[in-house]
């Protein structure tokens, strides 16, 4: 048992990564980076991404915005958000993106969630077959957060019928793919680390950082929970990308699409 573990180091089970485009929000450039020009307002993408596994155990990482035909209007419904919303067209609904690439919800068999923000968890209800997969940290602060950043928390986009297994900390989730514990933008947020066949490592940043100009530790986001916490995040993922070779995908960057190709472009 020994050598065969030994022998699977450095390899991946991931046979591809397809990135969706999900809609987009309005943000202050100062909650992108604390104190910078606040009032001015930025359009920033909603993004996700599908791990398409050797082994048929496809991961999707983030679910989205609530689509609009799950929005019953008895719970909490997207006119909560509506004013943070700059787009959200019929095929930026996370099954619109999937069928894009030739995929159905049920093909994903473990959701990732970032963290439990409503732009984060918003379609996880369609994938209640899944295994989802969430920081334990992140699940109880989502039930009851502090009150000054309780907002983006709506409880029945995240208590939807979905059963949560919680981690403690980095976990190996299968070969080739890892989540990182990073918090700082919630007490519970995780990152996902992916290696790709052709050996390049994707290291998806959620909502740890949401632009690049985090990298420099005098200009952390301004939306964190606690920003010194955020800046060893930062820190500890510009460390590894540079380790490993990788890359950052920051998810929310205002620029994400000039450097990333959406689906169906397939990286490998």
């Amino acid at each position: 048992m020994a050598a065969e573990g030994l022998s699977r180091r450095g390899e991946t089970d991931v046979a591809g990564v397809s990135l969706f485009n999900l809609g987009t929000l309005l943000n202050d450039r100062s909650m992108m980076v604390y104190r910078r020009d606040p009032g001015e307002i930025v359009e920033v993408p909603v993004t996700g991404g599908f791990i398409e596994m050797c082994d048929g155990e496809h991961i999707l990482f983030d679910t989205g915005m609530l689509p609009l035909d799950l929005d019953d209007g008895r719970t909490v419904t997207q006119a909560r958000f509506r004013g943070l919303i700059a787009r959200y067209a019929p095929e930026d609904d996370i099954r619109a993106r999937l069928a894009a690439i030739g995929r159905t919800p049920e093909d994903v068999r473990i959701v990732i969630n970032s963290h439990l923000h409503w732009d984060h968890a918003g379609g996880n209800r369609l994938f209640s077959h899944a295994r989802f997969l969430v920081q334990e940290n992140e699940h109880r602060f989502a039930c009851c957060p502090d009150p000054f950043i309780a907002r983006p928390y709506a409880r029945p986009y995240f208590e939807c019928g979905v059963a949560y297994e919680l981690l403690r900390g980095d976990t190996v989730i299968k070969p080739g793919v890892a989540t990182l514990a990073t918090p700082g933008h919630t007490p519970g947020h995780q990152s996902l680390m992916v290696r790709l066949p052709s050996g390049r490592s994707l290291i998806f940043t959620g909502d740890a950082m949401l632009c690049p100009a985090n990298l420099d530790p005098a200009l952390p986001p301004g939306n964190a929970h606690r920003t010194e916490d955020a800046v060893a995040s930062i820190a500890r993922l510009k460390m590894l990308a540079e380790f490993l070779d990788g890359e950052l995908v920051i998810c929310h960057d205002p620029d994400f699409w000039k450097t990333w190709e959406p689906a169906p472009h397939r990286y490998r």
